[in-house]
């Protein structure tokens, strides 16, 4: 079977009608373009080239075999181009994000994504952090942005935004900031993250440490249920004051404070993972909630 640098040579020689002008332009030596000439020839058993001729020729074979010899070429330049990632970010990205992420700044990073890199598409998976951690070990996502950082020794990680949690709560059940307190709460209960989350885990590590545990904490794997509940008084929502920014403006919850930390988040890839594309991704990803975060830094 004949290679790519026999084909080369073949179709520069007819352009040019020249062994010495094509083995100029593929800076070869003369003999060295006549040898993958007659590999050529002796591969495909006839005579491609009228070398007696001035320019030379083509055979009547070698016009035919010159017609699919361009066409060989201009597809191996096209695989060449796209496998040198001039715009890194082509073909399918799975991405998963957690539900804070999803209601924040995530459709503005997005809209970015699709401007720079309009030849990526998206895949988006939308779970729990324990469920995206799971998932990208298991290679079922190729990046995450979730409360990280992953521990496992396969994932890299990279520090992406942090959260400030509070509690938010409808103006109708008669609490301020003045007047709110966890000891206040008789039958209220708080709604937070699932169970097996580290928000759930704290919250219920600081309700200890206060000797309330008599107070209830419901669940919700769903954080838009979480501000569903809040919205109809059913509890007080332990969540980030961000996600419900506009409930705030508007007047319908109330962002009171709350000792609980931050919460973390980070972007995380397995490291088998193309790193400019995951690197592109997580700058762009940091440069967008950095600017969200900027933009509602007076919500409490």
């Amino acid at each position: 079977m004949f290679d790519f640098k026999e084909v080369e040579a073949f179709v520069w020689i007819t352009r040019l009608g020249s062994f010495r002008l094509a083995a100029q332009h593929l800076h070869l030596t003369q003999p060295s373009i006549s040898e993958r000439i007659n590999k050529l020839e002796t591969t495909l058993e006839t005579r491609l080239l009228e070398r007696t001729r001035r320019p030379v020729q083509p055979t009547l074979k070698g016009r035919e075999f010159y017609r699919h010899a361009e066409a060989l070429l201009e597809a191996r330049q096209k695989a060449l181009s796209m496998m040198e990632l001039n715009t890194p970010f082509q073909g399918v990205l799975r991405l998963g994000v957690v539900e804070t992420v999803a209601h924040s700044w995530l459709p503005g990073f997005l809209a970015e994504l699709a401007r720079r890199y309009p030849d990526l598409t998206l895949e988006l998976e939308v779970d729990s952090s324990p469920g995206l951690a799971a998932m990208l070990t298991a290679g079922d996502i190729d990046l995450a942005f979730l409360m990280g950082p992953v521990t496992a020794e396969s994932v890299l990680n990279r520090f992406l935004c942090n959260y400030t949690m509070g509690f938010v709560i409808s103006p109708a059940l008669g609490f301020t900031e003045d007047n709110f307190s966890l000891r206040r709460l008789n039958h209220l209960p708080l709604i937070s993250f699932a169970r097996n989350s580290r928000p759930h885990h704290e919250l219920g590590s600081m309700l200890h440490q206060m000797g309330l545990d008599d107070v209830k904490l419901h669940c919700s794997s769903s954080l838009w249920t979480i501000v569903r509940m809040t919205l109809d008084g059913l509890g007080v929502g332990a969540i980030p004051p961000r996600i419900v920014a506009e409930e705030i403006r508007q007047g319908t919850l109330l962002s009171l404070p709350c000792d609980l930390p931050e919460l973390t988040f980070t972007a995380s890839w397995p490291t088998h993972m193309e790193s400019a594309l995951a690197e592109g991704v997580c700058e762009l990803a940091i440069e967008i909630a950095r600017q969200d975060q900027e933009a509602h830094s007076q919500i409490a």
